[in-house]
């Protein structure tokens, strides 16, 4: 058995990004936070992660978040911005990584979705190194 940790992360359309994000009003929208709630997990979108990060390191001071400036320029780039609008990560609770088991059981659900073409990609990432890029220096 592996020791790594495990992350689902989904890239979806304009039109289903804007109602996760906000609306909630699309069917898909509520099933995928139903997806979410069932596995005491929260639906996260990457760029306002990104955001969030930079809006802290801003408060707290810049000097403290290694990858501010990196970050900074990612949702400041409007290519970048309209890329990780579309992409979404499920947390459990406040963790950004958890057990296989949890995310085999969403990646499952989510695949079992009737989605329009809504849903572009669902990927199960892994903690290890070698298989993720690692953060600039």
């Amino acid at each position: 058995m592996s020791n790594w940790l495990y992350q689902i992360r989904i890239k979806v359309s304009k039109k289903l990004s804007e109602d996760l994000r906000g609306g909630n009003d699309l069917e898909l929208t509520k099933e995928i936070l139903k997806i979410a709630t069932d596995n005491n997990a929260q639906l996260v979108c990457t760029f306002d992660a990104f955001s969030d990060y930079c809006d802290e390191a801003e408060r707290v001071g810049i000097e403290k978040y290694e990858l501010y400036h990196w970050t900074k320029s990612t949702i400041d780039n409007p290519e970048k911005k309209a890329k990780h609008l579309r992409s979404f990560a499920f947390y459990e609770g406040n963790n950004q990584v958890y057990s296989k088991e949890l995310a085999c059981t969403i990646e499952q659900r989510l695949k079992e979705l009737e989605t329009d073409n809504d849903i572009v990609e669902i990927n199960l990432i892994d903690s290890n190194p070698k298989n993720n890029p690692q953060p600039p220096k």
